[in-house]
């Protein structure tokens, strides 16, 4: 033991060591432990900012990005105030629990508040492009195979298609198609069309201008078809041909027909239609299943009486908001106004629009926007994905003019990317930088480098590991080094950018947007307690009403004294509201023939026990007499519960006593002065507490 009390008293916690031991099976805990031969206590070794100019943190995500982020609030806020840093953002998973320890920081560094939200595009149509005149007579439903991910670094191997005229399948085109590389291993599994099937077939180039021919100017069809197009555009760009046909996605078109489905496969929804899928996973057969499925969809809206193809938009419902494309979006509080609508777009992101993660329609964003700036975010964004899935430049056009502003992080952020066949190399990356900072200029926008922060320093990945491990994410070893960098290290990030546009996209854009930003405080000082006209009458009319009728008229002094000093102290502190609605939940309830539970020091209050939220008479013990109302108090302690009494009858009319009084100090519950918030806890029957619920928005209004 003293040896434990020496070594704690030694070694406390934060604090850095290079310890030396043996690893091994502790077979008493039943883990493995370090059995400790040597511990030496060392300087920790903290990075300093010494750039003149420094950045300021606009992505960053603390312990509260559940599962995700690891570091404490304060460590960072710390860091960025060692640092000399002006301000630094919170922008956690879709929650805000970070900003109260912000806030406490907040005396010594500007706190920028915000969310990394998970934004659904509900304004993604059915049907794209220009849609003039274009009616339900003509369609080419379409499916390729690839060699992968990505439109710009991966190959069509087969491309599918079905011509429908005038609501029957009038031809077909099936292609396979040499793509001048070595076909994955598990693109094999998946399609069956090996490197010999496809080893005397000509290449893309050779078949897109037979292909341009069979779609002539029809309205083009793919389930997910975002996929599909990217692909067509990327290979007909490169022979200089523009593809403007309409687009109309069936996985679209199922989400808003069937927003009860849990998914919306092409296989699943074949099978739900009752239509055959031959040979999954082959382009024509693929197409042929998604041409039978679009029929069958437009036979079963036939009573909507749509005239035009355009009309087919009209059918998306907020029922199937939840279940679309989920982009990461940062959301930047600019006011104290501002910070109020981030909390109801976080509120209404949890209450209704809750599908494995709380999201938030783009459209509603729209509305609430006015005191919020909206940035890009990472590559889990909305910009990033669509230049990755080779998007049409007016669609991406699109998407930037929705943003305030524009975000690039350094290229170890994104490495996954190359591991995942989905960009080439590095050089592909930066490529994707310039574009977007390219963007950003000619749309006026500023752009600012962001380290998507998920941990202090470098080593802590391994904290992240740990926690990715956990969720069984194949490469939770390769962790990006999402560390809080400093001015000179972000700078280096972006050097390929150039000396002047690292800077301006680091350090005087980051200042920028927080020059736009105001300082803005999560949590008032003070109470804000909800409002009932003449609480404070009311709640004394109700005390004493009952008071009287208990103990009769004129109270006997020390019911009296008691009751007025606890009224006085609630009326005075603004907490009648609390006492007044408790004591309607509760009567409403027990007219309604459920008893309810009072728990804790609510039992302290004698205006509480007067006004019906409790039955714990915190008076001190005493005998009281229902006819006459004479009383007895025992005030010397020697009594501790008037339950403890033995029975006696009044002397004056001889009715048995009531026994009463658990002698409970009222300072128990709202403290010296009077001055405490009130913690009153009610038990409801379970069944009940829905109703509870509503009452209780009956009393405030719906949504208050």
């Amino acid at each position: 033991k003293d040896q434990s009390d020496n070594f704690l008293k030694h070694v406390k916690e934060g604090d850095y060591a290079l310890i030396h031991g043996d690893i091994v099976y502790d077979t008493y805990n039943k883990e493995v432990s370090l059995m400790l031969k040597s511990l030496e206590l060392i300087q920790e070794n903290i990075r300093e900012d010494n750039e003149p100019n420094k950045r300021i943190e606009l992505h960053l995500h603390t312990q509260m990005s559940a599962m995700d982020g690891v570091s404490h609030t304060k460590d960072l806020i710390q860091r960025a105030i060692d640092w000399g840093h002006e301000a630094i953002t919170i922008t956690d998973h879709a929650v805000v629990q970070a900003f109260p320890d912000a806030m406490d920081m907040g005396k010594e560094i500007k706190i920028i508040y915000g969310v990394e939200a998970y934004m659904i595009n509900d304004k993604k149509e059915i049907v794209n492009g220009n849609l003039e005149g274009r009616k339900f007579d003509d369609f080419v439903v379409l499916d390729i195979e690839t060699t992968g991910l990505s439109p710009k670094n991966n190959k069509i191997t087969e491309i599918g298609a079905i011509k429908i005229i005038n609501g029957e399948i009038a031809e077909s085109y099936s292609q396979l198609i040499n793509p001048g590389v070595v076909i994955p291993e598990l693109i094999v599994k998946l399609t069956g069309i090996t490197d010999e099937m496809v080893a005397e077939k000509p290449n893309i180039s050779e078949v897109l201008p037979s292909f341009k021919e069979f779609i002539g100017d029809s309205v083009l069809v793919a389930h997910n078809a975002t996929f599909d197009m990217g692909f067509i555009r990327e290979n007909f760009k490169a022979i200089n041909v523009s593809i403007d046909n309409p687009v109309l996605d069936t996985l679209e078109l199922s989400r808003a027909v069937f927003p009860r489905l849990k998914s919306h496969k092409l296989n699943l929804i074949a099978k739900h239609l009752k239509v055959d899928l031959l040979n999954h996973h082959r382009a024509v057969d693929d197409a042929l299943a998604t041409a039978n499925i679009l029929l069958k969809i437009l036979e079963m809206v036939q009573d909507k009486k749509f005239q035009n193809l355009s009309e087919l938009n009209t059918l998306k419902s907020s029922a199937e908001i939840t279940k679309g494309d989920m982009y990461h979006t940062i959301i930047l509080a600019k006011n104290q106004s501002g910070l109020k609508d981030l909390y109801k777009l976080i509120s209404d992101s949890h209450i209704n629009y809750f599908h494995r993660k709380p999201r938030m329609p783009k459209s509603i964003i729209t509305k609430l926007r006015k005191n919020l700036l909206i940035g890009s975010a990472c590559e889990a964004g909305e910009l990033y994905k669509a230049i990755i899935r080779n998007k049409p430049s007016s669609e991406i056009n699109e998407i930037v003019s929705f943003y305030d502003y524009l975000e690039i992080q350094p290229l170890g952020n994104n490495e996954h990317l190359i591991r995942d066949g989905i960009v080439k190399n590095r050089e592909e990356l930066e490529l994707i930088n310039r574009r977007i900072y390219d963007l950003g200029k000619r749309h006026n926008k500023l752009v600012v480098a962001t380290g998507d922060v998920h941990f202090l320093d470098k080593e802590d990945e391994i904290y992240r590991r740990i926690l990715m491990s956990g969720q069984k994410f194949s490469d939770a070893d390769l962790q990006p080094p999402l560390y809080f960098r400093t001015t000179s290290e972000m700078l280096d990030e972006f050097s390929y950018l150039g000396e002047e546009i690292a800077e301006e996209v680091v350090i005087l854009n980051t200042i920028k947007i927080n020059n736009i930003i105001e300082e803005c405080i999560p949590i008032p000082k003070g109470t804000f307690p909800p409002k009932i006209e003449g609480a404070d009458e009311e709640l004394r009319t109700i005390s004493e009403e009952m008071a009287i009728n208990k103990y009769g008229n004129p109270l006997p002094e020390i019911v009296r004294t008691r009751l007025e000093r606890e009224l006085d102290s609630i009326i005075k502190n603004g907490y009648a509201v609390m006492y007044i609605i408790a004591q309607k939940l509760v009567s409403k309830s027990i007219e309604d023939g459920y008893l309810v539970g009072s728990r804790g020091s609510v039992g302290s209050s004698f205006a509480a026990t007067m006004s019906g939220i409790t039955e714990v008479n915190p008076l001190p013990p005493h005998y009281i007499c229902a006819k006459c109302k004479k009383t007895e108090f025992f005030v010397d302690g020697s009594i501790a519960s008037g339950f403890d009494l033995p029975d006696k009858f009044c002397p004056e009319c001889g009715e048995l006593y009531v026994k009463d009084g658990q002698n409970i100090p009222f300072e128990v519950f709202l403290g010296f002065e009077g001055d405490k918030e009130p913690d009153i806890d009610l038990n409801f029957a379970g069944e009940y507490q829905l109703k509870a619920h509503k009452y209780t928005e009956h009393l405030f209004g719906e949504g208050k």
